[in-house]
């Protein structure tokens, strides 16, 4: 098969290490699967992830080195060549070293499959009964709504939904104790600790908090490995 490409160095993952890799040493990247941040998620110096993410993959496409974008559904590693399918059109890589930042969807990975540790898992509420208050954080001691973050609606600034966090293995994930269910139940459990009011009514009453999900986000997080095999690299570290 004739090379489409012809690479020295080729960058595999869409993770913030992976974008800034492939920046720094201007290096081809290739998205095995769709990028996913938690939005509240920030860097060391208060950044947000996303937020950094997307200046730098927008560079990269600027400068010709995501030349597929999220187009691509198959990755097959071989010895010298990477085939890369984009809605049923293939793709051939001539590559001399490979970078790998994750193990999704890729044929042929030269390396162990990487352990997944837990799962962080993200509740998005919209909140109709106790949306004006002072707080933007709260946290708890419990790994199952570990943190609550609040931010403004879109259309009413002045008022506040919440996404709740919590880390879970893979048998919690898929029990109802930790339901999205459960997770609205305790979110409004620990507002309500923290001097949460609902909505006024009359001068004495107040309505309890309540709210509806609007979506549950699920991230894996997976061990981090730094590994070196030939011309392969593999670091699933996260970006600091």
């Amino acid at each position: 098969m004739a090379a489409d490409i012809i690479a020295d160095n080729v960058v595999i993952g869409t993770s913030l290490a992976a974008v800034e890799y492939a920046k720094k040493n201007n290096s081809l990247i290739l998205f095995n699967t769709a990028p996913s941040f938690f939005s509240f998620k920030k860097l060391a110096s208060e950044e947000l992830i996303y937020e950094k993410w997307q200046k730098t993959a927008s560079m990269l496409s600027f400068n010709a080195l995501n030349p597929f974008g999220d187009k691509i559904s198959f990755i097959r590693v071989d010895k010298e060549s990477i085939q890369v399918v984009c809605h049923n059109r293939k793709y051939n890589i001539i590559y001399k070293n490979i970078i790998f930042f994750d193990d999704e969807n890729i044929d042929n990975f030269p390396f162990d499959k990487i352990p997944l540790l837990e799962y962080r898992v993200c509740d998005w509420f919209k909140v109709t009964s106790g949306t004006k208050h002072e707080h933007w954080l709260l946290e708890t001691e419990d790994r199952f709504v570990n943190k609550i973050y609040f931010q403004k609606k879109i259309t009413l600034p002045k008022y506040k939904d919440c996404v709740s966090e919590s880390f879970l293995n893979e048998k919690e994930l898929n029990h109802t104790d930790y339901s999205p269910t459960m997770s609205r139940l305790k979110t409004i459990d620990v507002m309500t600790n923290a001097g949460i009011l609902g909505t006024k009514h009359t001068k004495t009453y107040r309505y309890p908090i309540k709210m509806d999900l609007l979506e549950r986000q699920v991230f894996k997080i997976k061990e981090e490995i730094v590994d070196k095999k030939d011309n392969y690299m593999l670091d699933t570290r996260e970006f600091k």
